[in-house]
């Protein structure tokens, strides 16, 4: 079944680029980062088109199908529940030296210590695929395949605790600007890795979001990465999301070093 390769997939395609090719001449947004000859090889062969034909189709069998107003919370503001199909338009990174550095060091080690790899989570702000987002008064919650699984965003006032312990996930608080809910998140450790590159971050990293209804069948959730130690400047992801009321989250059980490989590097 097509939903089942590609989450197989989406693991590894979180982790490296997919080509093993030298720099294209004309580098997307997310190409070449590393101006080094280390292509990664992956221990899993995995066909990067898979990913890409699953969302084209989900997007065909949903997009336009709900133009109506975006529905709202007893409390009069947008309501972001559903299900939904998030791709992603990411700026090309500005990296510091040492952000370049620590990246092409991951790419010379085929990826070595992929927190994946070893069944950590890979990312504090899910990636693309589905999302199941619900939405209260108090809380704003996203659930996906990967773990940890869930995020979870306060929106009940509270402030960022004065010493925060650093967590995978970080401490996320949202405040209102009309209808758009900004969502403010620090608190992060820094074992990591941002998107498709596998970028590094510091302790220090601060995300910003903007998470905005648009109609009932269409919502953009706009990121905005904050690391003086690694980014020249901050660093803008945006997720168009698409709503599909039909799909539901698959189980996803890590077994424990599926990817020694991967995890014990293979490029040295």
């Amino acid at each position: 079944m097509l939903r089942g390769a590609v989450a197989g997939g989406l693991v590894l395609l979180l982790a490296m680029m997919a080509s093993a090719q030298t720099a294209p001449q004309k580098p997307g947004p997310l190409d070449n980062l590393v101006p080094t000859p280390h292509p990664t090889t992956s221990p899993v062969q995995v066909d990067a088109t898979l990913a890409r034909e699953w969302r084209r189709a989900m997007r065909e069998k949903y997009e336009g199908k709900f133009p109506g107003p975006a529905p709202r919370t007893p409390d009069g503001k947008p309501d972001f529940s559903g299900n939904w199909i998030a791709e992603v338009t990411p700026e090309r990174p500005a990296l510091t030296h040492l952000g370049l550095t620590l990246l092409e060091d991951r790419y010379k080690t085929n990826m070595k210590d992929f927190p994946y790899s070893v069944c950590l989570p890979i990312a504090p702000v899910p990636g693309e695929g589905l999302w199941v987002v619900m939405h209260n008064r108090t809380r704003l919650v996203t659930l996906f395949e990967f773990p940890p699984n869930y995020r979870l965003v306060f929106l009940d006032g509270r402030p960022h605790p004065p010493d925060i312990e650093p967590t995978w996930m970080g401490h996320s608080i949202g405040t209102w600007e009309g209808d758009t809910l900004v969502v403010d998140s620090i608190g992060f450790n820094d074992k990591s890795w941002l998107g498709i590159p596998s970028l590094p971050h510091t302790a220090n990293m601060h995300i910003r979001e903007r998470w905005t209804r648009t109609t009932m069948g269409t919502m953009t959730v706009e990121l905005t990465y904050e690391d003086p130690e690694i980014f020249v400047k901050p660093w803008k992801v945006v997720f168009p999301l698409v709503l599909a009321p039909g799909e539901n989250l698959m189980e996803n059980i890590c077994e424990n070093n599926t990817f020694q490989q991967l995890s014990a590097g293979q490029n040295h």
